[in-house]
């Protein structure tokens, strides 16, 4: 078993949400008499690797699961590509209040870039938009521009920008902040359509091995699992970061980090500080190469130093996305100012950080929550748009090595929710391809223990319940998954083997919640 302190052992018994042994059957068929108990019931599955249940350290998990019914743009590898995917999802709309929404498109490499006309020529009446790759950027026709009240006039927002062609008109993509000029204007869907989605995706999530979330929405999302919760249906352990725009009402409903329930625990305050790599708004020290651009400040440094500080001076952790090296060094500087709350706090993806500050989250108690699977596609961007500074990107065994608390996660829908990727990912550094052979950085690879770690334990502990779940061993939460890999294989540090396993039985709180038939 993977995740225990007895790995040679076979057999695991759990009853009432908790594990009572690991061991041989025999042993756990003796302990179970002389505890008592009824014999317990077998679940035979000899070729299995089993580990703990994974726990995504960073979700988008609502808009994922409204997502699953949208137009995915992902792989697209060209914009006529992605056109005629909208094309066919929009043919069957009716004209009138209705909108075309999707997600997934990535123009690096396209051979044309996203615009409204092109949009326009297959959706010319309805209002289509479309959330970027990264979700830092927004493709939307003229018609929702004109429902959102762009016009060539429209300043840009503060942290955000309207991309305008020569002549000033805006080309239809939006950057940042300038995204929400469409998003609020976007019907919501109503509550009980978001709650019908993320039951649904609980159960996707589950087949996939994965009995936890740390998720960073807002109101509607936390209501879902509140629901869900009330019904006794909510099977995912959920830590629920809370937006910045909602501070003060938290602060002044005495809201804390780490309080909650078993499966629904309150997190820290999300809170911006740049954009991504992708869309080139990552916050950088020095110039993208071959460009004299720096990237997007999203929260100046003052307003981000007010509101954390309050928050954390009011029991909340800090929960800041920061990716490039300036905004790392900013969150790093802040966030190590702050007292402590409940649960530690956090730097959301981490993702390029320059050598002078590579030791300081271990010195502070950072954790750092980074996503693995990003390297799958984002390999060639760190090279074409970091250079030489890429050797500070997912730069795991060095910070791993520095004693940094790593929680690994997907960023879904940004990336799949799937935790075989991130895994192959960290441990073989390469992309979907499998190029460049032999990893990317190959250094800075972890082993399957620590990547595994970094799912399970390291992410129970960032939520407030360090020793309660994470291990496969007495006393801990039941939550587990048992994979097709036979146990030998997926240790051994290649990744493949696990990349290619499936989850066959996942048990969370003792409830087998996933078993293939």
């Amino acid at each position: 078993m993977a995740g225990s302190s007895t790995p040679r052992a076979d057999s695991l018994w759990w009853r009432g949400g908790t594990i009572r042994a690991v061991g041989t059957f025999a042993d756990i068929r003796a302990a179970a008499a002389v505890a008592g108990e009824p014999p317990p019931v077998l679940i035979e599955l000899p070729d299995a690797l089993v580990t703990p249940g994974f726990v995504d350290g960073h979700t988008h998990f609502a808009e994922w699961a409204l997502g699953r019914g949208r137009v995915d743009l992902a792989g697209c590898r060209t914009r006529a590509e992605a056109i005629a995917r909208i094309r066919d999802a929009g043919s069957g709309s009716e004209p009138g209040d209705g909108w075309v929404l999707g997600q997934g498109y990535d123009p690096n490499g396209w051979e044309a870039p996203p615009t409204r006309d092109a949009l326009d020529r297959v959706l010319p009446d309805l209002p289509a938009a479309f959330d970027s790759h990264d979700v830092h950027a927004l493709w939307a026709n003229s018609a929702a521009l004109a429902r959102a009240g762009i016009g060539r006039d429209t300043p840009d927002p503060e942290g955000g920008r309207i991309v305008r062609d020569a002549a000033g008109e805006a080309t239809g993509l939006l950057l940042e902040h300038a995204v929400r000029l469409v998003h609020r204007v976007v019907p919501r869907p109503p509550a009980d359509r978001v709650l019908e989605a993320v039951r649904a995706a609980q159960g996707a999530a589950h087949r996939l091995g994965v009995t936890g979330i740390q998720n960073v929405e807002g109101r509607e999302a936390l209501t879902a699992f509140q629901r869900l919760e009330q019904a006794g249906a909510l099977r995912l352990r959920v830590l629920a970061h809370l937006p910045a725009d909602g501070l003060d009402a938290a602060l002044t409903l005495g809201v804390r980090s780490g309080g909650g329930s078993e499966w629904l625990v309150t997190g820290g305050v999300k809170l911006f500080l740049d954009g991504a790599l992708g869309s080139q708004t990552a916050w950088m020290l020095e110039p993208y190469e071959g460009s004299l651009e720096r990237g997007i400040v999203l929260t100046e440094e003052p307003r981000a130093r007010d509101a954390l500080t309050r928050a954390a001076q009011g029991g909340i952790a800090a929960t800041v996305h920061a990716i490039g090296d300036a905004a790392v060094r900013r969150a790093l500087d802040i966030l190590a100012s702050l007292p402590v709350a409940a649960i530690p706090h956090r730097i959301e993806h981490f993702q390029l950080v320059h050598p002078d500050d590579r030791t300081r989250a271990a010195r502070a108690g950072i954790v750092a929550s980074m996503q693995p699977a990003h390297l799958l596609t984002d390999i060639p961007l760190v090279d074409r748009h970091w250079g030489a500074r890429g050797a500070g990107a997912y730069a795991f065994r060095t910070l791993l090595d520095a004693a940094t608390t790593l929680v690994f996660g997907s960023d879904v829908p940004v990336e799949t929710i799937d935790p075989r990727d991130g895994v192959y990912a960290a441990l073989v550094r390469s992309g979907r391809d499998g190029e460049p052979r032999g990893g990317w950085r190959a250094a800075e690879r972890l082993t399957f223990a620590e990547t595994l770690r970094a799912y399970t334990a390291a992410a129970w502990a960032a939520a407030g319940r360090a020793g309660r779940g994470g291990m496969l061993d007495p006393g801990q939460a039941a939550d587990l998954v048992a994979w097709s890999a036979p146990a030998g294989d997926a240790p051994a540090g290649d990744g493949g083997a696990f990349r290619a396993a499936r989850a066959v039985l996942t048990v969370a709180g003792g409830e087998v919640v996933w078993r293939e038939s």
